[in-house]
């Protein structure tokens, strides 16, 4: 019984994991190049952003002593909802910091799923 119970469990977590994977559409090269070139035109973002994990995280570099990443992290936020996205996560790192010592350390985050 606990056998037959276990097989069950597995066999839906697998299905729920094809769902998942095959239900979410993967952004457009057009619209993630149209949101990249928004950002790169606001002063906070002096270098391109990188799509991560399916495109389910945008990470944006800032210069700290610039740019609070909080309120970096909203913009980049707001740029993607008036593009239709609300599924994308938004990190934000230390551009200086990472040309120099290679190291990506997340400053903040959005979840980007509220509306703006």
């Amino acid at each position: 019984m606990k056998r037959t119970i276990i097989i069950i469990l597995i066999a839906a977590c697998v299905g729920v994991t094809w769902y998942i994977a095959n239900s979410t559409e993967p952004l457009s090269p057009q619209i993630k190049s149209a949101v990249e070139n928004e950002l790169l035109e606001l002063d906070e973002f002096p270098a391109r952003p990188v799509w991560w994990h399916d495109d389910s995280v945008l990470a944006i570099g800032v210069l700290v002593e610039q740019t609070n990443p909080h309120h970096a992290a909203d913009k980049a936020c707001k740029v993607l909802a008036a593009k239709g996205i609300s599924s994308v996560s938004v990190e934000v790192y230390d551009v200086v910091k990472i040309q120099k010592e290679d190291e990506w350390k997340k400053l903040a985050s959005d979840a980007c799923k509220s509306v703006y």
